[in-house]
C-alpha cells in the first residue's frame, strides 16, 4: 500500500527547492537505524492544469533529467509529522541534495517569459530493511503527496488592485500588532522573469522571503510589514509589451496607487519608515517609483538596476541625491552593464550631494555558504546578474571604495542601515 509522504520547500540563493521530504510510517521508530541508501526518490514535475510549460530556445538544449529523474538523499533522521526531530516519531525525514544548475528538486521552471510553479511528484520506494525496536521495516512505498510548506511564504497573503492603467496583483505579510502601533513596511519590487499573474513567484522565485526571517525582522524590532506587487508582464514595459527604449514604463501611476492605497487602509504602518527595493527589473522600478515619489520613502535599495543612466535627467538626479539609497551590482552583470547604468548614476547622486548614497560593488557573484563548488573546486560562481544574492542575505557591508557604511562610526550591514533610515 503507498503510504502519505510530505515536503518542505526552502527558498535557497538560487530559488525554491524541495530540501526535506517527510515519510509518514504509521509505526514506531525507536532506535531506527537509518542510513541514506535505503530510500530512492524519483521526482516527475509537470505543468499545472491549464499552463504550458515550454523550455526557451535562448537557454540551449533542455537537459534529460530537468522534469524527471532520481534526486539524492544527503541525511535522514526519525521525526514528527512536521519534521522535527522526535527519538520516538513515526515519521522518517530525508534531508535531499539540492544544487544550482540541478533544476529537478525546484517547484517552479521558467517558461520562456515567466517563472511558474509546477506540479511535483515524488515516489519514494525503500530499498532496504531499516532495524528498529520493534523489529525491521521493509517494503515500504510513498506516493501519496500529503502537501508542501515554503518555509516563510506561508505567513503570506495575496491580493488584487484595479486601476485604469493596468489591474496588478501582490503577496503580502501583516505582523500581529496593537491599534496603537506604528510598524514599517518593505516594499519590494520583483525582476522580469516573475511577473504574470501569480504573486508568489514574486516572493520565492529569489530569496525575497528572507526578508520575513527572524535574523533580518529583528532589525525591525522582530515585526516588518512586506508588500510584493506584481506585473502582468514586467516594470519595463512601455505599454507595448515589449522593454522600454526611453525610460517609460506603464505601471508607475498603477503602482503608486496601489501603495497609496495598501498603505491607507492600514493606519499601523508607519509613514516614517516605508523601504523600497527590488532587483533588475524591479530594480528600475525602484529608481522610477523613488524619482516620481520621493518624499514617501525613507530608503530605497535598488539591486542591478535596469534603468540607464541616460534615461535620467539631471532634474531627477537632485530630487532623490539627499535620499538614502544603498545600490547592489556586480561587475561580471552582462544583462545590465553598470557601466550604462549603476556607475554613472551612482557617481552623479553623490556630485548631486548624496552623503547617504552607498555602493556596494561586487568583482562577481559567487556562493559564500561553502556548499557549492565549481569543477574546478572553487565556490560556485552565479551569472553576474544575480547579486540580489547578496542582498537578500544581508551580506552588503562595503561601500564603492571598499570602505564599510557606517552609522554613528559603527559598521552596518544593508538591512541594518535599512532599519535605521526615518522620513524627518
Amino acid at each position: 500500500m503507498a503510504l502519505t509522504y510530505k515536503t518542505i520547500t526552502e527558498v535557497l540563493d538560487f530559488g525554491p527547492h524541495i530540501t526535506k521530504i517527510i515519510l509518514e510510517t504509521g509505526r514506531p521508530l525507536t532506535g531506527a537505524k537509518l542510513d541514506p541508501a535505503q530510500f530512492s526518490v524519483y521526482v516527475e514535475r509537470t505543468a499545472k492544469p491549464g499552463e504550458e510549460f515550454t523550455w526557451p530556445k535562448f537557454m540551449g538544449e533542455r537537459p534529460d533529467d530537468l522534469m524527471q529523474g532520481t534526486r539524492t538523499v544527503e541525511s535522514l533522521y526519525v521525526s514528527d509529522e512536521n519534521g522535527a526531530p522526535a527519538e520516538d516519531g513515526r515519521c522518517i525525514t530525508l534531508c535531499m541534495a539540492c544544487l544550482p544548475l540541478a533544476g529537478i528538486g525546484s517547484v517552479i521552471q521558467f517558461d520562456g517569459n515567466f517563472n511558474v510553479f509546477l506540479d511535483v511528484h515524488n515516489v519514494i520506494t525503500q530499498t532496504a530493511p531499516i532495524e528498529t525496536a520493534d523489529g525491521a521495516i521493509s517494503g515500504l512505498v510513498f506516493d501519496t503527496d500529503g502537501g508542501n510548506r515554503i518555509v516563510y511564504a506561508e505567513w503570506l497573503e495575496t491580493g488584487a488592485f484595479s486601476h485604469p492603467d493596468s489591474d496588478l496583483l501582490y503577496a503580502h505579510y501583516e505582523p500581529a500588532h496593537t491599534a496603537e502601533e506604528k510598524l514599517p513596511l518593505i516594499i519590494w519590487l520583483h525582476g522580469a522573469g516573475e511577473g504574470g499573474h501569480s504573486p508568489l513567484i514574486a516572493a520565492v522565485a529569489n530569496k525575497v522571503v528572507n526578508l520575513l526571517s527572524p535574523e533580518l525582522q529583528a532589525y525591525f524590532g522582530g515585526r516588518c510589514a512586506l508588500l510584493i506587487p506584481q506585473a502582468p508582464t514586467m516594470w519595463m514595459d512601455d505599454g507595448s509589451g515589449e522593454y522600454t527604449k526611453d525610460g517609460h514604463s506603464r505601471y508607475v501611476l498603477a503602482l503608486d496607487a496601489l501603495i497609496d492605497a495598501y498603505i491607507e487602509a492600514r493606519p499601523w504602518i508607519d509613514r516614517s519608515r516605508i523601504y523600497i527595493g527590488g532587483c533588475s527589473n524591479g530594480g528600475f522600478m525602484t529608481m522610477k517609483m523613488l524619482i516620481h515619489t520621493p518624499d514617501r520613502y525613507a530608503a530605497a535599495f535598488p539591486i542591478c538596476e535596469a534603468l540607464r543612466d541616460d534615461w535620467i535627467t539631471d532634474a531627477q538626479i537632485a530630487s532623490i541625491a539627499k535620499k538614502p539609497i544603498w545600490m547592489t551590482h556586480a561587475a561580471t552583470d552582462d544583462t545590465v552593464p553598470p557601466e550604462t547604468h549603476v556607475l554613472p548614476t551612482y557617481k552623479r547622486l553623490k556630485a548631486a550631494g548624496g552623503e547617504n548614497v552607498h555602493l556596494s560593488y561586487w568583482d562577481k557573484v559567487v556562493d559564500h555558504t561553502g556548499k557549492y563548488k565549481g569543477p574546478d573546486g572553487a565556490p560556485f560562481e552565479y551569472y553576474g546578474h544575480w547579486s540580489w544574492i547578496y542582498m537578500l542575505n544581508n551580506e552588503c557591508r562595503l561601500d564603492f571604495d571598499g570602505s564599510p557604511v557606517t552609522i554613528d562610526g559603527r559598521p552596518v550591514t544593508i538591512v541594518e542601515w535599512l532599519a535605521a533610515q526615518r522620513n524627518a
